[in-house]
Order: C-alpha cells, then sequence, then structure tokens
C-alpha cells in the first residue's frame, strides 16, 4: 500500500500525527531556552536576591519559570512528540504496529501534557504575582532590582502557548487515529499474510462494529 491510495480519514489522522512534530520541537526549543536562562547570571542573582526576600521577611519566592525539572520535562516530552509525528509516514503505509504505537503514543503525550498546563495553572508562584502579595509593601526597595534580572515576559507567555498547542493538536491526532483504525481497520494490516487469522485490533473492532449496529437495525 502507498500513500495514494490510503483511505481519506487514514490519510487526515496521519497529517495530524505528524503535525505533532513541529509542535514538539516548539516544545524542544522552549525547555532549552529555559535552560540558557537557569545556567545565566541573571537567574543565579535573581535567585540569590528571593533567596534574601526569604531570609529578610520570610516571604517564599516564587517559581522562575518552570525550573529545572520543568525545563527537562519540555526537552524530553518534545522529543517523544517529534518520535510520534514520525509515526504518521507508516501510518501512511497502513502498518499495525505504527497504530498501536501511535495510539498508545498519542494518550501518554497528551496526559503528560495535560500535567504541565495543570502543575502551572496551580502553582502562584508566578513572578506577576510577587510583588502583589500582603508582605508587598516590605518589597519597595526590592522589587525594581528584582525586575533587572527577571527572565523575559515573553518566555512565560511562549511557554503556555506551546503547551497548550501541544495539548491540542495530540487530542485531535488521536482522535482523528481512533477514528480511522475504527472505520478502516483493515487497512491497518501491517505485514501479516492477507489469510492470516485477525488479530486482538481486528477482533475488538469487530466487536465494536457490531454493537454500534445493532441499535441502527433495532431501530430500522
Amino acid at each position: 500500500m502507498t500513500r495514494t491510495d490510503a483511505p481519506r480519514t487514514v490519510r487526515l489522522a496521519a497529517i495530524m500525527t505528524m503535525a505533532v512534530a513541529p509542535v514538539g520541537l516548539l516544545l524542544l526549543l522552549d525547555g532549552l531556552l529555559e535552560m540558557h536562562w537557569l545556567s545565566s547570571p541573571a537567574a543565579h542573582r535573581l535567585a540569590a536576591l528571593m533567596d534574601q526576600i526569604r531570609t529578610d521577611y520570610g516571604i517564599e519566592p516564587p517559581a522562575l519559570l518552570q525550573g529545572w525539572p520543568g525545563a527537562v520535562q519540555d526537552v524530553l516530552l518534545g522529543l517523544v512528540c517529534v518520535g510520534y509525528g514520525v509515526l504518521g509516514i507508516w501510518l501512511l503505509r497502513g502498518r499495525g504496529w505504527a497504530r498501536t504505537a501511535a495510539l498508545i503514543l498519542g494518550i501518554v503525550v497528551t496526559m503528560a501534557g495535560m500535567a504541565a498546563i495543570t502543575a502551572d495553572a496551580t502553582d502562584w508562584g508566578q513572578f506577576a504575582g510577587y510583588d502583589r502579595t500582603p508582605e508587598a509593601a516590605k518589597l519597595i526597595d526590592r522589587v525594581a532590582t528584582l525586575r533587572e534580572v527577571l527572565y523575559p515576559g515573553w518566555h512565560s507567555r511562549f511557554e503556555d502557548v506551546v503547551q497548550i498547542l501541544q495539548v491540542i493538536v495530540s487530542v485531535v491526532a488521536v482522535v482523528a487515529l481512533a477514528w480511522a483504525v475504527f472505520a478502516h481497520s483493515s487497512y491497518f494490516t501491517g505485514k501479516r499474510d492477507a489469510d492470516a487469522p485477525p488479530d486482538d485490533w481486528d477482533n475488538a473492532l469487530a466487536r465494536a462494529k457490531e454493537l454500534s449496529r445493532k441499535p441502527r437495525e433495532a431501530g430500522s
């Protein structure tokens, strides 16, 4: 089978799967940019100033972007997304192993992306609200100094956009592939012989189609 004779639904699923790769590259870039900033003198100075504020006033410092764990997570998730996107090439060729791997990886990267967004949303410690705490009056003489060494404002916005985009594209890719598998299960045969018995996927899809057919037959 070639990409020219792939059913339209399969082609759409393959395209959406491949679309995850460039988003993964953006996520990888975001993680590398964050690592670069965390290694800079400005980041070390900012951390030292915040530690001094915690010592002097007992105010906990906000998160510096996501910190090293978050930056590493973005890099690893970006690499996985790139690998996931490459599977779209093999989906066009009807490979059964690519179908299974894409469904599993699609769910994994979607859940990982949602977890990252949730972690950011529940972290109160973004600098935007650091000088609006009840103790803010104590920081009047420190805020200007902190802002001088703060990370670029566009970085956090870029990170938020990329994370949201990654989840949206991954969800669409998984849904499109699930529909393609349901509608054209026979296309994903891998290299099995045409006379080979159906595998577990084929059996599960056959049962699902049978269940979906019964209500229509009962209503006719």
